[in-house]
């Protein structure tokens, strides 16, 4: 296993909050909450303006829970395997092209349907936020510090929702979806230098 078993200290939430590696953790699930919504809502969005079948829509609604369910077990396998920093760099990977398939694909059911299923797999990455938060800074005050770093998904969610403000048709425009998908590629580069 390429995963050591030792982190590299082990941390006070104040020693931790001094470090450059928990804010670069900290942008990582802003971006991945946001990704989510994002995906969420432009799934909800998208398809509702453009497939006509509801059993469809709810075939979809159906395949993004299950997919999230699997993603998350999978990730925490695989963090296991590699490590918080190179299972945070993979799922970015695949989630940054995702959201911007996502408009790409709205007009086609089968290619939607599978693109939506590889953002939500993806996105049980989250799963892999408190085995990064030990492997970083240890054991101590760990449900401290996994609350402090989840934080983020509530400005995650703030900045989705100021993105979002005066915005009649969403999600149809494009360039919408590259703002979104931006953070999520910086995020991803900035957790492989930094972490």
């Amino acid at each position: 296993s390429m995963v050591s078993t030792q982190s590299t200290g082990n941390y006070s939430v104040v020693e931790m909050l001094k470090t450059c590696k928990f804010y670069v953790l900290y942008v990582i699930v802003m971006t991945m909450s946001l990704a989510l919504l994002t995906g969420t809502e432009i799934f909800k969005e998208l398809a509702k303006d453009t497939i006509a079948d509801d059993h469809f829509l709810n075939v979809i609604g159906a395949a993004l829970a299950i997919c999230n369910a699997f993603g998350r077990l999978l990730w925490g396998v695989v963090m296991d395997k590699i490590g918080a920093r190179w299972a945070l760099f993979s799922a970015f990977l695949v989630i940054t092209p995702g959201i911007v398939l996502l408009y790409w694909t709205r007009l086609m059911p089968w290619p939607y349907l599978i693109n939506v299923c590889v953002v939500s797999f993806s996105s049980g990455i989250f799963t892999g936020i408190a085995p990064a938060l030990v492997e970083l800074f240890g054991h101590r005050d760990i449900s401290l510090k996994y609350s402090i770093c989840l934080s983020g998904e509530l400005f995650g969610c703030l900045l989705f929702y100021l993105l979002s403000i005066g915005s009649v048709k969403l999600y149809s425009d494009l360039v919408f979806l590259i703002l979104l998908a931006v953070p999520c590629g910086v995020s991803c580069i900035a957790g492989l230098i930094f972490i």
